[in-house]
């Protein structure tokens, strides 16, 4: 497969026999990216035991090409980067994307180190300026925006948020959920080119090297966060673990997933996989209830992705409120017997 000029490489992941909704959404930023500096974008995906995806899973999305790495059924993180790392030899691209999940924030360093180029974090925005891919991420705790450009080492090498993005159709069409902050303050990708990409099988080439793993912790089928449409976040406004407690009982009552700050799971009230926030995991539910939550900037960065919120603070003055669709003031020991009165005891 041969790229006629610049080009931009994105990671792409499989979803049962199809491909997965982040990878979908990555590919439509990529297509923005290269309209700005007529790029063209390609794909590197591991085909599994499967196969590649259909090629009509591939439509609308602005792929080019895509090359399938014939691997295991369920590839490690290292056969992955070993993939990624092989495409990338084999299309030398202006620029490599990868999706800012937990898999690709652990297989993305290790590529970016044999490829001996710079790698960005959990950018939220992107766009070309003079050639270079300017990439836009929070920064000293969320205070400050960085723009960062890599300009000699190549390729200019970035992992992006896409949680908070809409679901992609067949054709390309996506359902409505607010603004992704792309590439521009409220800009939402366009549709791309519907014209199917040409796609080369290949064998995976041998593992590169694997972490040790020190301790496996299994994860209940709740701890889903980012596919959960109810999620209820817990803050230092709860007061403790017993507050925790009531929060969860309401989970379980509403079919919604838990979620904490870091300030709370800093004080160990929630184990450290249900951090939501620039640290942790990003969600984009159908509704968030803030439970003691002040929405902080670090909060936010992982959960603007929400398509509606309701918050309850003590504090009027709390960030999160101006967000919200709903907003109650009031004492956390206050709101648990209005809510047993209609929903029992909690």
């Amino acid at each position: 497969m041969t790229t006629p000029g610049g080009a931009i490489l994105v990671w792409l992941e499989t979803e049962g026999r199809g491909l997965g909704e982040a990878s979908k959404r990555l590919a439509l930023i990529a297509s923005d990216l290269a309209k700005q500096g007529q790029l063209t974008v390609h794909g590197a995906i591991m085909a599994g035991a499967y196969g590649p995806p259909p090629l009509g899973a591939f439509a609308g999305l602005g792929l080019t090409g895509v090359l399938a790495f014939k691997g295991r059924h369920r590839p490690t993180v290292g056969e992955r980067a070993a993939a990624l790392l092989q495409a990338a030899k084999l299309l030398s691209p202006d620029i490599l994307l990868v999706a800012s999940d937990e898999r690709g924030r652990e297989m993305a360093p290790m590529v970016a180190a044999r490829l001996e180029t710079g790698l960005t974090a959990d950018c939220v925005s992107l766009r070309l300026e003079n050639g270079l891919m300017v990439q836009t991420r929070p920064a000293f705790g969320g205070d400050l925006i960085a723009e960062i450009i890599t300009p000699i080492a190549r390729p200019q090498m970035a992992t992006v948020r896409v949680s908070g993005a809409q679901p992609v159709k067949a054709n390309g069409e996506r359902e409505p959920r607010p603004p992704w902050r792309g590439h521009g303050p409220g800009h939402e990708p366009g549709l791309a080119d519907p014209t199917l990409p040409t796609l080369e099988v290949l064998l995976a080439p041998p593992v590169m090297g694997e972490p040790t793993v020190l301790k496996r912790t299994p994860l209940s089928a709740d701890d889903d966060l980012e596919k959960a449409s109810v999620v209820i976040a817990c803050g230092l406004g709860l007061g403790g673990p017993e507050g925790v407690s009531k929060a969860k009982n309401l989970a379980d009552k509403l079919g919604a997933s838990l979620g904490a700050t870091r300030a709370a799971v800093d004080r160990g009230w929630l184990p450290g996989h249900r951090q939501i926030g620039l640290s942790g995991r990003a969600v984009s539910p159908n509704l968030l209830i803030t439970l003691g939550v002040s929405g902080s900037v670090q909060f936010m960065a992982g959960a603007g992705g929400a398509k509606d919120i309701i918050a309850v603070n003590a504090d009027p003055r709390a960030p999160i409120l101006a967000l919200a669709r709903v907003g109650l003031i009031i004492e956390m020991e206050n709101l648990w017997p209005e809510l047993e009165d209609r929903l029992g005891p909690l």
